[in-house]
């Protein structure tokens, strides 16, 4: 199982995203791990946005970038590679 738990500033709660049973190696599964990635920032940062950027309160996409950029770092680098090779980070990147 491969989870990626970003960790937050201040007193927010980490962010988790579940990735059990999917295979980085395959497009799919990484497209279902790139998606699961874009709602668990969108739905941290309507929570805890202020904590994360509050100079950019107004901009949501601030704090979501920043939370998608932390999750995919959060992958072991092995999986990292096989997750850009199957175009997760191309799809994380369009949202």
């Amino acid at each position: 199982m491969l989870a990626a738990a970003v960790l937050a500033p201040g007193g927010a709660p980490d962010m988790r995203v579940d990735a059990k049973g999917l295979s980085m190696g395959r497009t799919g599964d990484a497209a279902v791990l790139a998606d699961r990635i874009q709602t668990a920032s969108r739905d941290w940062c309507a929570q805890h946005r202020a904590v994360l950027t509050p100079s950019d309160l107004g901009l949501p996409q601030v704090c979501e970038r920043e939370m998608r950029r932390r999750a995919y770092y959060q992958l072991p680098a092995s999986e990292r590679r096989l997750f850009v090779k199957a175009g997760g980070r191309r799809l994380l990147n369009q949202f």
